[in-house]
């Protein structure tokens, strides 16, 4: 989504910085994900020393661009963004984008969910429009962020990008998901779907595609589910595009974008009931939301025995994010934004 909105932004026109940090996780191709004409500034911030580092870097910066705005992406770009920006450049817009706010998490207990909110409290001392990228976490920024206007832009995919071509009648028995191995993704439900529905359908394969947590990577694999590690853009396109169902076993997500890649590569969704999945999923319209494992592996096994009833819901699903998740209407969003 950063790269999607800097490269519209540079093709406007506009004078864009990027301001980085590299994760183990991250593309190889990173730096070639954005337009030649952004100027790229890389700024480690994984550890808790980089973190603080981190501060006074951006601050010099910033002071030497001066930006008419300033995006911010993810709670640590928020957070290190705002603090590195206090007292400084009043003139300019602040634009924070969460991408899934951390006190969202359900991982956490009460106590870490408020220190997360006092982090926001304090990083909201330097003035900042939050921007949603779902009604739910919207919802949740207005609970515990009162007093900071929040913004709705809802997230979007370039269509050009991939193409639903294959019929799902046409295409291979397998289940598949986009993501990192990470307790948010909900791998150990993944795996015990998997196991449920080999169960009466051994010839299914179930792949995720992504890399991650050790333990949670072996659980995975210990059920049948193949783990391909990180893909480029286009070999997960085409593992989309010859998939039959697309797999979200999320237990909270902000808006999920390979979620919407499902749907603009013609797959049918089912998705947990969490925050974020039922931002996008129409349950029985455009995906099925399930509560329980079991639940999920009956919607599967339906699927696969007959294709039609989930052709209709594809079609359905791709036909509606067009419209609602398309480029265009995210860029106007954001111009709208900028020029207030």
């Amino acid at each position: 989504m950063a790269a999607l909105l800097a490269n519209a932004q540079s093709r406007a026109g506009h004078d864009v910085h990027m301001i980085y940090s590299i994760r183990p996780e991250s593309p190889k191709d990173f730096l070639y994900l954005f337009d030649p004409k952004i100027k790229l500034y890389q700024v480690q911030m994984n550890s808790h020393f980089e973190k603080l580092q981190s501060i006074p870097k951006i601050r010099k910066i910033l002071k030497s661009i001066r930006p008419n705005k300033v995006f911010l992406h993810s709670s640590f770009a928020g957070f290190l963004g705002r603090i590195s920006a206090l007292f400084l450049l009043k003139d300019t817009g602040f634009l924070y984008i969460p991408h899934c706010i951390s006190f969202m998490r359900k991982d956490i207990g009460s106590i870490k969910k408020a220190l997360f909110v006092l982090l926001e409290w304090i990083g909201s001392l330097k003035k900042s429009d939050y921007i949603a990228c779902s009604k739910s976490e919207q919802t949740a920024i207005h609970e515990f962020i009162p007093f900071r206007i929040c913004h709705l832009v809802e997230n979007a995919l370039d269509f050009a990008s991939g193409a639903a071509i294959t019929p799902v009648k046409e295409r291979k028995n397998s289940i598949i998901t986009v993501g990192q191995i990470r307790p948010q993704k909900g791998p150990y439900r993944f795996s015990e779907i998997a196991h449920l529905v080999h169960g009466t359908h051994p010839e299914t394969t179930f792949i995720w595609v992504g890399d991650g947590d050790f333990q949670a990577r072996r659980k995975l694999e210990l059920s049948g589910v193949i783990v391909t590690g990180w893909r480029s853009k286009a070999e997960i396109w085409e593992l989309l595009e010859n998939a039959r169902l697309y797999l979200s076993t999320s237990l909270w997500e902000g808006m999920p974008v390979s979620v919407i890649e499902a749907n603009f590569a013609g797959l049918p969704v089912i998705a947990s009931n969490c925050p974020g999945n039922i931002d996008v999923v129409e349950n029985g319209k455009t995906g099925w939301l399930f509560e329980t494992s079991e639940e999920a592996a009956n919607l599967i096994r339906a699927c696969l025995e007959s294709p039609a009833y989930s052709e209709e819901i594809s079609d359905r699903a791709l036909s509606l994010a067009k419209k609602r998740f398309n480029l265009d209407r995210y860029l106007k969003d954001m111009d709208e934004l900028i020029n207030s």
